[in-house]
């Protein structure tokens, strides 16, 4: 039996302040096409290495991702009888879309019949947009040049929720991480719970509250990078208490492997209130 021929979409937007934009489509005042990518696939990287006096070649280490840059060749349409005046008219509307100011993110979307592909990856404008002229042609085609601090691609659909009750204390579990990249989660832990300690026996990487958490207080963590904090409010609202973490805590690398971990959380002074509730967005080194 064969399978049916493919046939699908593929969709990429630009969404900062609230408003998203198509990029391979129209908009108030304009229509771009969308000429091809580039830094879209495997995330820059470095290897880290070690060499002896008398080494031939070295030893390699380990590696670290690098940030990301990505370029988007555009061709926005003129179709103006004065073509010159809508030339300008279209690069007000492209310095408006991307204004260095923003925090944007990138959707790509490629759907079929048989699969889907939606990545999202979180940028700032760099550069490009020169806007040089043809002047046989007012066409507008420029690049855009946009930088992703993190370089790894999420699927907001796929935000991965695991809770650990009363009862589960004291146990090890399974966590799947079915992205193909570590995930730095966001831990929401409720009292009462008294020296609050969750293990990541894969990774052996800990978090340790040696205190007490009340009853009815909630410590949100956030392990992502730019943020590492710990608060009593989601979101970074409430008090700030990252002081009541232990010294010995892996607060900088504590994650969620991609795959199988182990995790356990340990407490004392539980009640059926007592909860700790990990959530994260698997994430991808390219597309």
């Amino acid at each position: 039996m064969s399978l049916p021929f493919p046939t699908g979409i593929f969709n990429i937007t630009y969404t900062a302040r609230g408003t998203t934009y198509d990029l391979n489509g129209s908009g108030t005042g304009y229509q771009i096409e969308y000429l091809g990518d580039q830094g879209f696939g495997l995330a820059p990287l470095h290897r880290i290495t070690t060499r002896g006096p008398l080494q031939h070649g070295d030893s390699d280490i380990d590696f670290r991702l690098d940030p990301r840059i990505l370029q988007l060749p555009l061709l926005i349409k003129n179709t103006s009888n004065f073509p010159m005046y809508q030339h300008y008219v279209l690069r007000r509307h492209i310095l408006d879309i991307f204004r260095p100011a923003d925090l944007g993110v990138i959707n790509v979307l490629a759907s079929n019949n048989l699969q889907s592909i939606n990545r999202y990856i979180n940028v700032r404008v760099l550069g490009g947009m020169s806007f040089d002229v043809d002047p046989t042609d007012y066409r507008l085609r420029t690049v855009v040049q946009l930088r992703a601090d993190d370089p790894t691609w999420y699927d907001s659909s796929e935000v991965t929720s695991h809770t650990v009750t009363q009862a589960m204390f004291g146990n090890s579990y399974p966590v799947l991480n079915i992205g193909k990249w570590l995930s730095f989660p966001q831990i929401q832990a409720t009292g009462p719970v008294t020296d609050l300690t969750i293990f990541n026996s894969t990774t052996s990487q800990v978090l340790n509250i040696p205190g007490t958490i009340s009853a009815g207080t909630s410590y949100y963590f956030d392990l992502r990078y730019g943020y590492k904090t710990i608060y009593t409010g989601p979101n970074q609202t409430g008090t700030n208490v990252i002081s009541a973490i232990s010294a010995t805590s892996n607060l900088a690398t504590w994650a969620i492997n991609a795959g199988s971990n182990t995790i356990s959380v340990t407490g004392t002074g539980l009640t059926a209130y007592s909860q700790v509730v990990f959530t994260w967005q698997n994430r991808y080194t390219g597309i």
